[in-house]
């Protein structure tokens, strides 16, 4: 499947390709991670890097994430190409449950009791615990313009147990577009008749 990446295109790339184990494989691909948005200008609303694979949500100016990603992995040590996930969504119907999903992870992996306790996630910074590299704000803003309202909203959200209609299609190990029909067929990559 061919993705067709587009000026604010959100998208999370799952990447099973990164050697992870440790605090100091976490720590380079971090910094790798922060060099690239910054050279590529990209977006990044939320991570989570966990052993063995990392999940970003990106907002893309455009940039074929394929390319990104093999230009950004030949810095991290340990890094394989071709180990990489694409899934395009429709932003006002699911990155908030991206958001909540990427979170969740640590603590459905038992790395941590709470999202936000874990060192290697976005999830304190959207609670406003913690300076990173993401822009919370990017889906805090679905919650409200206030941002100490949204931050509530959101603890409110991420404390909720999430249909699997909103985290299934995240956790499937493929690429795909996620949206209403309307977004499915303007963005496949495939023909219809």
């Amino acid at each position: 499947m061919s993705m067709k990446f587009f000026e604010n295109a959100h998208c999370l790339v799952t990447d099973s390709g990164s050697a992870l184990a440790d605090d100091a494989a976490k720590a380079a691909y971090m910094a790798a991670l922060q060099k690239a948005v910054a050279a590529l200008s990209l977006k990044l609303p939320a991570y989570a890097l966990l052993p063995g694979r990392a999940l970003l949500y990106f907002v893309t100016p455009g940039a074929d994430l394929r390319s990104v990603m093999g230009r950004f992995g030949a810095e991290v040590p340990g890094w394989q190409a071709g180990h990489c996930k694409y899934k395009l969504l429709q932003p006002e119907l699911y990155a908030a449950h991206l958001a909540r999903y990427i979170h969740k992870e640590a603590v459905k992996e038992g790395l941590a009791a709470k999202p936000e306790d874990y060192r290697w996630s976005s999830a304190a910074q959207y609670l406003g615990a913690a300076q990173g590299p993401a822009e919370p704000g990017l889906v805090l803003n679905y919650f409200s313009a206030d941002p100490a309202e949204a931050a509530a909203k959101y603890a409110a959200f991420l404390a909720e147990t999430a249909p699997g209609k909103f985290w299934r299609p995240f956790d499937k190990n493929r690429d795909a577009v996620i949206g209403d029909a309307d977004f499915e067929a303007a963005h496949s990559p495939h023909d219809r008749p």
